[in-house]
């Protein structure tokens, strides 16, 4: 299991800070139990959210809030989101950088002895249910609009998915990867459980990857892996960047939404140069979050595919009700959740998927067993690695201009229509959607119309949209 990592060795588990401080497994050890020590003073049943940029103290809290079977949700550091997590969990305990307060009502028990976190505790009241007893982490799986919708997943879940990602990628002592991702993003945080689980070591930085600083602690450290999501990719590209520059790195991984075609055989070809290796994968938060991926050796001719099952996982295709020339991706394996939450209630629940995802991507399946994307159910979409509901999003905005929006995705960009014809409507809209999802002005396009065209029943009509 991750809580039980070999804490006794002499090995780097991490690099961090400006200088790259090493971190070995027995140091690292000490601050996971300097965080233990705090959290056992913690009246049970607790629930506990950390909300905090990547750092070793992060990592340590983490793994101590494993150890101690206390349930822990991951947030990012943005003060909006985090507030509202809070009032729709009420946790017993907040994790946060020492810099940071928490909201009225908690109480600070203490810094950990090395650490750059606080432990804060709600003064008043026990937390209103008790978490069932396998439940170990809560990752937001719909987070842009501030949603309080969790992933529940166990311990079981996490160290499945991290045994399997180490084996495709045949991870050890020698693989060093530098993290580009936050943890509480799914893949981020997986990066960090199928290294430590592996024996190998993970680079931190509080530097863009897309900035000269990020890519010299990748040298200084001698990182041999790379992993983005596609937005990441597109602008390694546009900037005339690639990860194989920094001497050490030999492996790309991707996840997160459809890398183009084209991305994949550019970044494909510069590590091939080096006879380095390059993993396509697919994955949902809901599955830990890894499904399959493509073998290194395949990707160039099937580009364009999800690849096949990871070790322990299986794929297979059933039609969707309703629309027999549709088949959607449905996946088997120990690394899906327990189910969803949507506040305190749900956290009580036990195993409400028993093992099996139905992905909600449509797909197909060719000769050789490899899976293809060929759409999605439903109206949710990736954007710059994070999932948007297409529905919420138009509400988000009529409730915020007061007219009608129709929005439709079109090469891994938002396109939104609207009923407005004044000139400055269309860059409003960008604007705003750029700060509520966190993404570039660049991710979304605006069109003003006189009227949205409708269907026979009078339902917004997306088809003639696309």
């Amino acid at each position: 299991m991750i809580s039980d990592l070999r804490f006794d060795s002499s090995e780097v588990a991490l690099f961090a800070g400006s200088r790259q401080r090493l971190i070995t497994y027995r140091e690292l050890g000490f601050l996971v139990e300097a965080h233990c020590d705090l959290l056992r003073r913690i009246p049970r049943p607790a629930v506990a959210f950390q909300f905090a940029p990547n750092s070793v103290s992060a990592i340590a809290a983490y793994l101590a809030c494993l150890a101690e079977k206390i349930p822990l949700g991951l947030g990012g550091p943005a003060l909006t989101t985090r507030n509202r997590i809070i009032a729709a969990y009420r946790p017993t305990t907040l994790i946060l950088a020492r810099t940071e307060s928490a909201p009225e009502g908690y109480e600070c028990i203490g810094e950990p002895t090395g650490s750059e976190m606080a432990i804060w505790r709600r003064r008043r009241g026990g937390y209103p249910v008790v978490p069932h007893p396998d439940l170990a982490l809560l990752l937001a799986t719909s987070g842009t609009l501030g949603d309080p919708k969790f992933v529940r997943l166990t311990e079981a879940n996490l160290t499945a998915n991290a045994l399997s990602i180490a084996k495709y990628l045949s991870l050890g002592h020698g693989e060093r990867a530098i993290l580009g991702l936050p943890m509480h993003h799914s893949y981020g945080l997986s990066i960090v459980n199928s290294h430590l689980e592996s024996g190998g070591s993970v680079a931190l930085t509080e530097h863009a990857y897309s900035r000269p600083e990020f890519w010299k602690i990748a040298d200084e450290c001698a990182c041999t892996s790379f992993s983005g999501v596609p937005y990441m990719y597109e602008k390694l590209r546009s900037l005339g960047m690639t990860p194989v520059d920094c001497p050490t790195v030999r492996t790309l991984t991707q996840a997160g939404a459809r890398l183009r075609v084209e991305l994949v055989r550019h970044f494909l070809e510069s590590v091939g140069r080096k006879r380095g290796r390059m993993f396509v994968m697919y994955g949902q938060t809901e599955a830990s979050p890894r499904i399959s991926y493509v073998p290194p050796e395949r990707l160039a001719e099937k580009p364009d595919s999800i690849g096949v099952a990871i070790p322990g996982g299986e794929l297979w295709l059933e039609p969707v009700e309703g629309e027999p020339s549709e088949q959607q991706i449905h996946y088997k394996g120990p690394n899906v959740m327990l189910g969803y939450a949507y506040g305190p209630d749900d956290l009580a629940k036990g195993d409400e998927q028993k093992g099996v995802l139905a992905t909600g991507d449509l797909g197909e399946k060719d000769g050789e067993g490899f899976f293809r994307i060929t759409g999605r159910l439903g109206r949710e979409v990736k954007l710059h690695g994070k999932r948007v509901d297409l529905g919420r999003l138009e509400s988000e905005l009529e409730k915020t201009f007061g007219f009608r929006t129709a929005i439709i995705s079109v090469d891994d960009r938002l396109r939104v229509h609207i009923e407005n014809t004044a000139a400055d409507a269309p860059q409003k809209i960008r604007l705003h959607l750029s700060c509520l999802l966190g993404v570039p002005l660049t991710a979304t396009l605006a069109t003003s119309r006189a009227q949205i065209p409708l269907t026979a029943s009078g339902k917004k009509d997306y088809k003639s949209l696309q």
